[in-house]
């Protein structure tokens, strides 16, 4: 299972990566973000389907935007989702040839 929609990583999925990156990477913005997720996510001129997707963790979108897996999985982790609710939404996105194949 690809987690690309579009032939090559994009704009989109360049954001995506980047503000996962500093939020779990950067001194204070873990905490930023939880006191102010729309103030936080505001600094990277996200679109608001995206800004939505990271502040609603909705995290078979966020794969499919293309975030990296590590930087997801850094991302359940620092807003403490829990890892069943993860990894059923990764699931969600299983298709009969992905069961098939793997």
């Amino acid at each position: 299972m690809a987690n690309w929609q579009e032939m090559m990583p994009s704009t989109r999925a360049y954001l995506m990566n980047k503000v996962l990156y500093e939020l779990h990477h950067k001194p204070d913005d873990l905490a930023a973000y939880k006191a102010d997720a729309e103030a936080y996510l505001a600094r990277f001129g996200l679109p608001q389907d995206l800004a939505d997707c990271i502040r609603n963790n909705d995290v078979a979108n966020m794969y499919l935007t293309g975030v990296n897996p590590y930087l997801l999985r850094a991302h359940c982790i620092g807003v403490r989702i829990p890892e069943d609710v993860s990894l059923a939404a990764l699931r969600s996105l299983l298709t009969h040839e992905d069961y098939n194949n793997g």
